[in-house]
């Protein structure tokens, strides 16, 4: 059954809604290997664990996600590590991923991501087209190694040559 969560700018049709603490988490597919998490309200230590599992669930049947927090109004230190958490999934299981976050997560991300290890971006058009530049880039790269692939096959192995 699908819900409607109200995130920072418009509604948004989730095909999922869990609500945990102050936070809600909504999912919804927005292509056939892409998926969006939209998050809204407060990201604690009290669903900081429920917020994990629930990004992990649906990276299982994905190649990309766009996770945006720019409608949360408190992100806590815990909420770094379950960023921390999504990019190791991410990793893991090979999924392009983009955070789209507002003032209260760059804050937290300026002290804990230094660096900016992870892909954070200002909205979620500028989530989408990296993703699809992502997305591009792979298809070049797969179909390059099948052409190699090809082209190895074709040539015979000639015995005392050499």
């Amino acid at each position: 059954m699908a819900a409607l969560l109200r995130d920072s700018d418009k509604p948004v049709v989730a095909e999922e809604l869990q609500i945990c603490g102050r936070a809600a988490f909504a999912a919804r597919h927005i292509g056939s290997d892409r998926i969006l998490i939209v998050v809204t309200g407060e990201v604690d230590a009290t669903n900081r664990q429920a917020f994990g599992c629930f990004v992990e669930r649906h990276i299982r049947v994905s190649k990309q996600l766009v996770l945006d927090l720019s409608g949360v109004g408190f992100f806590g230190s815990q909420g770094f590590t379950v960023l921390h958490y999504v990019s190791v999934h991410c990793e893991r299981r090979d999924v392009d991923w983009m955070l789209v976050g507002n003032r209260s997560v760059r804050r937290i991300l300026g002290v804990c991501d230094p660096d900016g290890e992870l892909p954070l971006v200002d909205s979620r058009d500028t989530a989408l087209a990296r993703l699809n530049h992502l997305a591009r880039r792979r298809r070049v790269v797969s179909s390059v190694g099948r052409t190699h692939t090809r082209l190895a096959k074709k040539r015979p192995v000639q015995a005392g040559t050499g």
